[in-house]
Parts: structure tokens; sequence; C-alpha cells
């Protein structure tokens, strides 16, 4: 009898004691489900700058900030030497910024994609909306490193005034232009200022290209690269030579042009002695002033290098690119951000007044002297500088120092094109 009943003290104690573990184990079941351990991961995303490019990111990453609990951008900004020695011992140390500029061109970002240190950001959406001539000096084998988000292009402004006088509308082929040309010649007006003491020549080599050249073949510089092509046998470089050679001969870049200075081109203008000059959208304000001390109206149009029917291609250059590190840790966060300051609505907030943006879905507010050259600037195919995608050496030694020879009476326009073969050949075997 004593024995029954202390296997049923036994029994009773252990279902207590099983219903208390139970409990417990419930109890810490809701207590977790309560308090969740699996908060939101802490990510530093590390961006780094330079001083003056991408001014309104500091807003947009506030902005990022909020949307994306637990993840923190750090922006550091520093001038561009400061920034690029910074940069690259981060680089070399493999303890980089996840984000950071690079400068376009073979010899800047091109050795950043040689030594592996970039991601392949042809996925994103952004890169869909710039044209391909503008990610040409951001890509190798058809992937893209970097997203430039400004651009800069060359053009002609011209004197809105005596082109009215003359009857005159934009050109918007090669014959149109050389009308206008020879009826202002035949009014007693230089078609063109050309201060080529400041070497004009490579504007107006950089201007002619892309339509003469790259719209019929945008890879000639890679081919060039892998000495498929030369200069001084392509049919596409002997017709931009001939245009140039074209415009001298006829007397449509004026007389004794190696002694003519940027302010004496830019006075002939205001002076209404000259019509057109070939610089930069960045030295709008120059004409401006032009105008307003002249009592006259001025413009820009692209230079048209190509023929009836065909599109005028724009020479434009890149801004520097945002890339992302490939030793990044957090890559799908720093892809995000990309996406979000390069949405259409933030670009106006990301680059500031005065840029145009490289996205075609993006339409700047900007100066009423561009409004002939806006639809191009903003939309239409371009081809960058030269001194971007090639060696430097054919535009200093071909295009401005052969070719002032050539305006002086000493060279041909068949040895500018010899001389950017051989200055090419040059520069890549003394990097090899």
């Amino acid at each position: 009898m004593k024995k029954a009943v202390s296997m049923f003290i036994f029994f009773c104690c252990s279902v207590l004691i099983l219903s208390a573990c139970s409990t417990k184990e419930n109890d810490n079941k809701v207590n977790s489900s309560i308090n969740p351990v699996d908060k939101p991961k802490e990510i530093k995303l590390k961006v780094s700058l330079t001083t003056d490019d991408l001014t309104g990111i500091e807003q947009l990453a506030k902005d990022f900030e909020a949307q994306n609990k637990g993840v923190t951008v750090q922006i550091t900004r520093a001038p561009d030497a400061q920034f690029q020695q910074t940069l690259n011992a981060g680089l070399a140390t493999q303890d980089a910024p996840d984000l950071f500029l690079q400068w376009p061109g073979a010899s800047a970002v091109g050795i950043a994609i040689q030594a592996g240190y970039m991601t392949d950001l042809s996925s994103l959406e952004p890169v869909s909306k710039i044209d391909k001539g503008l990610l040409t000096s951001f890509s190798a084998e058809d992937k893209v490193y970097a997203i430039p988000w400004a651009k800069n292009f060359l053009g002609v402004y011209y004197n809105k005034t005596l082109f009215d006088k003359n009857g005159l509308k934009v050109p918007t082929n090669w014959n149109d232009l050389l009308e206008a040309a020879e009826q202002l010649k035949a009014a007693g007006v230089t078609p063109f200022a050309f201060p080529e003491k400041d070497s004009n020549s490579m504007f107006l080599w950089f201007a002619l290209a892309p339509s003469t050249v790259y719209a019929k073949d945008i890879d000639w510089d890679r081919k060039r690269y892998a000495n498929e092509v030369k200069f001084a046998s392509s049919e596409y470089w002997k017709a931009t030579a001939d245009q140039f050679k074209l415009l001298f001969e006829k007397g449509y870049l004026g007389k004794d042009v190696n002694g003519i200075s940027t302010d004496a081109a830019k006075a002939m203008i205001a002076e209404g002695k000259a019509a057109m000059i070939v610089d930069g959208n960045w030295g709008v304000g120059d004409y401006e002033k032009i105008a307003e001390k002249a009592g006259i109206v001025m413009g820009m149009f692209p230079l048209p290098g190509n023929q009836a029917g065909e599109t005028t291609w724009l020479s434009a250059a890149p801004s520097t690119g945002l890339g992302l590190w490939s030793g990044s840790e957090n890559q799908e966060t720093a892809k995000k951000f990309i996406e979000f300051i390069y949405a259409d609505e933030n670009v106006p907030t990301l680059i500031g007044q005065g840029q145009f943006s490289t996205l075609s879905t993006v339409n700047m507010e900007s100066n009423p002297i561009f409004n002939d050259i806006l639809n191009a600037a903003q939309n239409g195919p371009t081809y960058q500088f030269l001194d971007v995608g090639q060696p430097k050496e054919p535009s200093s030694e071909a295009f401005i120092s052969e070719t002032q020879a050539v305006l002086g009476g000493a060279s041909t326009f068949e040895k500018v094109l010899e001389v950017a073969d051989k200055s090419w050949d040059k520069a890549v075997s003394s990097k090899k």
C-alpha cells in the first residue's frame, strides 16, 4: 500500500514539473514574439567625393536614410588631388569606401577596372537612360562600371542678330553650314572667329568627329586600340580632315588664325566682324556679357558635320562617374542608393542648377542661349571628347600642334592623320 501511494505521489510530481517546464517554454515563445531579436541590420554606407561634384547628394542621403531604417550614409569630400590620393591608398589596402567618384577614360577609371576594383553596374536602371556615347569612357567589354551625372558639350555660338539680318537659319547639315558660311563671307563677315593662338583647332576636330566618324562606327577607338584601324587610312577620318580643310581653304575661318587669341575672337563676335565660334557650354557666361554689351542676341547650335537626312551627333564629355567598389560588403544597399539618387525626380537636386543631366529622361532648366542646342544636348546622340577615350597625345600632337602647322602653311591635313597614328602608337607602347 505504501509503495502504491509513493508511486502516485511521484507521478503527480512528475506531471507538475513537466507542466511547469512546458509553461516556461510557452512563456519564452510569447516573450520572444513580443521582443523580436531580428532588428534591422545596421549598415554604414561610405561615399567618397570630390569637393564640388554631386552638390545635392547630402540632402538625398538624408531622404534615403529616412526610407531605409538601419542605413547610415557617410559622405566625405576632399579636393581632387587629396581625394585621389586617399582613394588609391584605400583601394590598394582593400579598405576603400563603398561608393566613390572616378574620372572618365582609359587612363583613369580604366585603370581601376583593369585592377578589378569596380563592380559592374550595367543592370541598374539609370544606365538604360544614358546615351551610350557618354558611357563609353566608363565601360569595358560592354559593361558599365561608373555612372556619369552631368555632361559638357561643344557647339557653335552664333550671333543670331547677324543671322537674322542676312536671312539665315540655323544649319542642320554640312551643306547648310557651307551655304551659310558662303553667304556671310559674301556679306563681308568672317563666318568663324577662329582663335588658334589658344588651340581652337582641337575643338573643331572634336566637334566634327562625332557625326563623321563615330556615327558611322562608335567602336572606332576600341578598334584603334586593337590596331585594327588607323587614322590615315580611315575613310571616316579622311572625311573629317576634308571638312576641316574645306573650311580653311574657303576662308571661312578667317586669316592669320594662328595669331588670333580667344579674347580677340570674342571681340570679333561682339563687333559683328565674325558670326560664329566653336566653344563649350562652360563659356556661356562670356557670351551673355557679349550679347548684353553689344545689344545683340546670341545662340548656340550643334556643329552639323552630318549630311542631309542624317542626325547630328554632339561632342560631349561626361562628368565624373559614381562607381561601386568590388570589395564592398554592402553591394545591394549601395546599388539601391545609386538608383535612388539617379531617379528622375531626384537628379535635379543631385546635380544642381546650371548642369546638364546625362539622363535623357531629365530635362533641366537652362540658359536661353542654349535653346537651339538644347534638344541635342539632352536627347541626341553624342560622343565623348576625343582626349577622354583616346591617349592624350593625338589631341596635343596632331589635333593641335600639327594642325597649327597646317594653318600656317607648313604641313598638310594628311600629315595630321599620320601624326595622330604615330603619337597614338607611341603612347600605347610606352604604357606596356
